[in-house]
């Protein structure tokens, strides 16, 4: 090692104990799936984007609204600020060219190691590189399986930096939006998401629609039971995908139909029909609806069929 390289090693660490300043680590809380892989590059150095409490710098979240990642209370230690990737992507490492002459290298380690820093040696196949870190590498994609990574900085010789900072914790997300391998995203009706606490990427329905994968088009919503009638949806394999309750004095599929036959004069300023032994219509006239037609175009406490059904009741 060079006298210049030991200089700038020394001005390094001790730039690192009295600098006092908080890293919020940039944070995008919800993502969306992206159909085309992305490179990630992450700087291996100890001067910039190392965070220490675990919500408010790593994350930049309010600790009261995240209950579901309590149990990382204990990851509030000096590292790089964590990275979330989707399966798929790539991931570089470029290191600081004053540790080179250290033989620095990064290995694969459990959380506690993670938490605690390695100590001990380390075999061969937990190497995340075959050979020294100098400038920029490649992560294996073998290292990047679906799932939480935890690197550790590790070196031959010189001041030890993992516990300053040079770790990393790595997430890497599938996702399960998709019915078949070649299928639509979410079916074309809502959007594959994933909070930044999530393991995965899951859909996120529009309106109308819902299930796993958003392919079940929700008729409730539409509002097909009239006169105050309460619609429940069905499963699929019923054959009809909703069921309307229907109100007194009317009955039918969407509650349409009026309890009773015609009489003279059943339907005030329309026409009468009977539908069943039991139930009957009114087809209104032009200006009248509600029940029994008895209203001009005025607000009622039964609900009138649209235009395109004849205005019957």
């Amino acid at each position: 090692m060079t006298i210049k390289s030991a200089l700038r090693m020394v001005a390094c660490v001790l730039q690192l104990c009295i600098v006092n300043g908080q890293v919020i680590c940039e944070r995008q809380m919800t993502a969306e799936w992206r159909v085309e892989p992305k490179p990630s590059v992450i700087k291996w150095k100890p001067r910039e984007n190392i965070c220490s409490d675990f919500y408010a710098e790593c994350w930049n979240m309010n600790k009261s609204v995240t209950g579901e990642i309590s149990e990382e209370e204990n990851l509030s230690i000096p590292q790089i600020c964590p990275l979330q990737l989707q399966l798929g992507d790539s991931l570089f490492i470029s290191s600081e060219p004053s540790f080179e002459s250290y033989g620095m290298n990064v290995v694969n380690v459990s959380k506690e190691e993670f938490i605690n820093c390695p100590k001990a040696s380390f075999l061969q196949e937990q190497l995340i590189f075959v050979c020294q870190i100098r400038g920029l590498h490649q992560v294996d994609p073998n290292w990047l399986g679906a799932g939480t990574h935890y690197f550790a900085e590790l070196h031959k010789r010189g001041p030890l930096l993992c516990n300053m900072g040079l770790r990393l914790n790595v997430t890497v997300k599938q996702q399960f939006c998709q019915q078949s391998p070649n299928a639509p995203l979410c079916s074309g009706h809502g959007k594959c998401l994933s909070h930044v606490w999530e393991k995965a990427y899951n859909c996120h329905c529009f309106s109308q629609y819902s299930g796993r994968f958003c392919q079940k088009f929700d008729m409730c919503s539409t509002k097909p039971c009239h006169n105050n009638a309460s619609c429940t949806e069905k499963s699929e394999l019923s054959g009809d995908s909703y069921e309307c309750t229907c109100p007194p004095k009317f009955s039918g599929k969407n509650c349409t139909e009026i309890v009773g036959q015609c009489q003279p004069h059943t339907c005030f300023n329309g026409n009468c029909s009977n539908v069943t032994p039991n139930t009957f219509l009114c087809e209104c006239d032009k200006g009248f609806t509600a029940f029994q037609c008895s209203s001009s175009w005025s607000q009622d406490q039964y609900i009138s069929l649209p235009q395109e059904e004849g205005a019957r009741l």
